[in-house]
């Protein structure tokens, strides 16, 4: 019940003040909204947009809404289709789990969603490889997904896809998905190994990045945090240079600092930690709101890739 109490005497502080002030500023239009459960139903309109029900929640989803499986974009059409998923008894992804973020017109109350994650559920195997033939972890019997809306893809412990004919058991393994059909319908498994790369050249991913505004602009800079793997092609400590991104200016900031696997040594980790220069610039005395990652190795090879992180607001 605390929270419930918490909120209800939050709403009546702000009902309280909003009466003793004279002058009031107009209430905006919209609010941001949040909201994540089962879905009960999703409408193809005929322009294309969306109708969902989600934990009875009326989410209106217009045409190029952003919208991701956990292993792929997918279209509004793709979506609402309601192809039973492998091993599901509903179609689509009915009674799966939505995750979206929306606008609520505050006079109507309507929600309207910006950006959208759906699964059919979230569920994990973390342990060894019991089984190989067919393959199992932890003795629950693991089916790879065929299908376009979350295909199945398979990685090792740097996050990079790999081929595996044979699984030895005993492998350190991770799978997710969900259990259906008597089976663990795997959209994701990780193999800890040295397993052949799909892609062989050098390769670089971001696992985590963030960016923190602190303001005055001109007196104090903004943090940026982030950290990943790399893959360096014939070996060796790669060079590892981070960018800011605004529109088409890439602005160095650093380099990050490469850490070599001590059983791969081809492989490592990078952490970047950084506070930018002071500025009174309006666009470099703001955090940044698009990053690049460049891996240059020793053998000349190189890999980039971009994120954008996740803005923590002014302290």
């Amino acid at each position: 019940m605390k929270p419930l109490v918490l909120l209800l005497s939050l709403l009546a502080v702000l009902l309280t003040t909003t009466s003793a002030l004279a002058q009031v500023p107009p209430a905006p239009a919209t609010i941001p909204g949040y909201t994540e459960g089962p879905i009960s139903s999703i409408t193809l309109q005929p322009d294309g947009s969306l109708i969902m029900t989600v934990i009875g929640v009326t989410v209106n989803v217009p045409v190029g809404t952003p919208v991701s499986s956990p292993t792929r974009s997918l279209t509004l059409r793709q979506l609402a289709l309601r192809t039973r998923l492998p091993g599901r008894t509903q179609p689509g992804f009915i009674g799966g789990t939505a995750l979206i973020n929306g606008l609520v017109d505050v006079a109507t109350g309507s929600f309207t969603a910006t950006d959208m994650v759906v699964e059919p559920a979230e569920n994990v195997l973390i342990g060894v490889v019991t089984q190989a033939v067919p393959l199992r972890i932890l003795n629950s019997e693991l089916a790879p997904i065929a299908d376009a809306r979350i295909p199945f893809s398979m990685v090792n412990q740097f996050g990079f896809d790999i081929t595996a004919p044979t699984i030895p058991v005993g492998t350190s393994a991770a799978a997710n998905g969900y259990y259906a059909g008597d089976k663990f319908q795997t959209f994701l498994l990780e193999l800890t190994g040295n397993f052949p790369l799909v892609n062989t050249n050098s390769q670089i991913n971001i696992m985590r990045a963030q960016s923190r505004e602190r303001s005055p602009n001109a007196q104090r800079g903004d943090e940026v945090n982030m950290r990943g793997f790399y893959h360096a092609r014939n070996g060796g400590v790669p060079t590892i240079q981070i960018f800011r991104l605004d529109g088409r200016t890439a602005t160095l900031l650093g380099n990050a600092d490469p850490i070599p696997d001590a059983e791969l040594p081809n492989f490592g980790v990078w952490n970047f930690r950084i506070i930018t220069p002071p500025s009174a610039d309006p666009v470099l005395g703001t955090a940044p709101l698009r990053l690049r990652a460049v891996l240059v190795a020793p053998d000349g090879s190189r890999a980039f890739t971009t994120i954008e992180p996740d803005l923590i607001p002014d302290e």
